[in-house]
């Protein structure tokens, strides 16, 4: 017999109540803005600072460039 579960929509993590999972959704930070900090020799930029929806900032670098 196959054990019901329930599943993150957002990171595909698996629970076994409908509240847990719905409380890893709630848990994922938003991305609410995205500002560029420095490009490369491509038209692509390099590196972007990514501010979510808690405050915090977080800078990721493009790794096809290096990064």
């Amino acid at each position: 017999m196959a054990i019901p579960f329930y599943r993150c929509e957002k990171c595909r993590r698996e629970f076994p109540t409908r509240e847990a999972a719905e409380q890893c959704e709630a848990d994922h930070l938003i991305p609410v803005s995205a500002a560029v900090k420095s490009y490369s020799i491509k038209p692509y930029p390099y590196s972007v600072e990514i501010t979510f929806s808690n405050g915090e900032k977080r800078i990721y670098n493009a790794e096809d460039l290096g990064g």
